[in-house]
């Protein structure tokens, strides 16, 4: 919180990026830790997906974990987790790295790497970038380039810079964080009791999820890339009347629609039996 000591929650959510849907989302106490109860979270999370679905678990490196690592191995599913450089810039100045093609000034390597209590050695992938110097009038005794570093734990079979490309799509769930927070306002802080406010929590996260669905299954590519902002103001917000006719309601909308094609695909859905 801006305010230290505000009351103030942290939530973890998993996305699917395919469908931009939340397979799961607990909210947790403001001080907790970003790994806090990952292992529980994964085992709930893993436990609703049908039994021969692989995922691949990309996370930030809040997630560097050997623990979650094995886990996520010994049930068959694949990982690309940022690693905390701390204590590893070293190890990566003694690799052998390599120019990346196309990509002027990067270069990558990869490496099998034991941190301490894993038990066994990792694939880890790493890039590169010289940062730039600052004007000196000064001339330097000795080479002292400085690097950017950007460095992966994975098991999948990619090259270091496609895997930074791949690890470089996570950026739009933070998009889908923002929105589910400043359109569904999941964060809001209604009471002061935790169990209320989880709960609405869940009720928000389902609001979320049902207007993803119905995007989904109307099968229109637009609805498909639209914000709730948008859904909200063009397909829900819309003048409309609703009558009785043969014992039937019929909602009746203008007949110049801004988006004519979308709104009738969102109707369409609600008509699934």
């Amino acid at each position: 919180p801006q305010k230290r000591g505000a009351l103030s929650y942290h939530p973890i959510m998993a996305f699917c990026c395919e469908t931009k849907e939340v397979l799961q989302a607990w909210l947790r106490a403001g001080n907790a830790y970003t790994s806090n109860g990952i292992m529980e979270f994964m085992k709930q999370l893993l436990a609703h997906l049908p039994n021969r679905t692989r995922i691949i678990f990309r996370g930030d490196s809040g997630f560097f974990a050997g623990s979650l690592l094995a886990m996520l191995e010994s049930k068959g599913h694949g990982y690309l987790i940022k690693v905390k450089l701390k204590n590893l810039v070293a190890l990566m100045d003694k690799q052998v790295w390599t120019p990346i093609p196309n990509q002027p000034g990067w270069e990558q390597c990869e490496f099998e790497h034991e941190c301490s209590g894993w038990g066994k050695p990792r694939r880890f992938v790493a890039v590169r970038i010289e940062e730039e110097k600052q004007p000196s009038k000064q001339q330097e005794l000795f080479d002292n380039r400085q690097y950017k570093y950007f460095c992966y734990v994975t098991t999948e079979a990619l090259c270091p810079w496609d895997t930074h490309k791949k690890y470089g799509e996570r950026a739009t769930c933070e998009t889908w964080v923002e929105e589910t927070k400043s359109q569904m306002g999941i964060c809001h802080i209604r009471t002061g009791e935790f169990l209320a406010n989880s709960a609405l929590f869940q009720c928000a996260i389902l609001a979320y999820n049902v207007m993803r669905w119905m995007a989904l299954m109307s099968a229109n590519t637009t609805l498909r890339q639209w914000e709730i902002t948008t859904i909200r103001t063009f397909l829900i917000r819309v003048a409309g009347k609703l009558v009785t006719s043969a014992r039937q309601l019929i909602l009746k909308a203008p007949g110049d629609l801004l988006y004519q094609k979308e709104w009738s695909a969102w109707v369409a859905v609600g008509s699934i039996s």
